[in-house]
């Protein structure tokens, strides 16, 4: 039965997007700076606040839009949605296992823990959270 009040529309899906962006950067940035505490690792100068407080909002922006077009044009979006969320980070958590036994090393040291990590942190919290917050009705009242 079709809700107005739950149905996610474009504007709650990008909020959505955003404010799971905005979790996910906080979220890995608390990881990011115990990763390099506690191993001591502070050679990918790259991966510094400014640039996590400007990328993970915007993709999960485009993440939530993403989610409005599979929940527009597919009869089951969330689930579809969900399953690529899943699948996709499965596909990047196995490609950075394979470059651990393609290059030797540690599978937790260096760039690939911290990598391993943030993965699982986005890829989760944008499977949760951004159809959580695009039908939630309370929120944008």
């Amino acid at each position: 039965m079709y809700n107005p009040a739950t149905s996610p529309t474009f504007s709650k899906s990008i909020l959505a997007g955003l404010l799971t962006g905005i979790i996910a950067a906080f979220l890995n940035l608390i990881y990011m700076i115990a990763y390099r505490e506690s191993t001591e690792f502070a050679k990918d100068n790259i991966i510094m606040p400014l640039t996590i407080f400007l990328g993970f909002p915007i993709l999960m922006v485009l993440v939530g839009m993403a989610y409005f077009l599979l929940q527009k044009h597919l009869r089951s979006g969330t689930t579809w949605f969900k399953a690529i969320c899943l699948i996709s980070m499965t596909a990047l958590l196995i490609i950075t296992i394979q470059d651990t036994q393609s290059n030797p090393g540690v599978l937790l040291s260096g760039a690939r823990g911290l990598f391993l990590g943030m993965i699982a942190i986005t890829f989760l919290l944008a499977t949760i959270l951004i159809p959580y917050l695009a039908r939630h009705s309370k929120i944008y009242q």
